[in-house]
């Protein structure tokens, strides 16, 4: 459970954090509120497939591989 917190921790840092950066310096407009909710959505959404999604694909290719 530590762990699996730990990587929605760090995915939802890091790719919210790029993903905030890059809707901030490529809007016309550079506001700085809209680019930290559009980071803060993204990066719970690739944090959560970080914990729950990303291990299922490792594993399909891993078994698909072994065969």
């Amino acid at each position: 459970m530590k762990q699996k917190f730990i990587t929605f921790l760090t995915g939802f840092l890091i790719y919210g954090l790029v993903f905030g950066v890059i809707m901030y310096y490529t809007e016309a407009n550079k506001n700085i509120l809209r680019a930290l909710f559009s980071g803060l959505f993204f990066g719970s959404f690739m944090g959560l497939f970080e914990v729950f999604i990303n291990p299922r694909i490792r594993r399909y290719f891993e078994t698909r591989k072994k065969k």
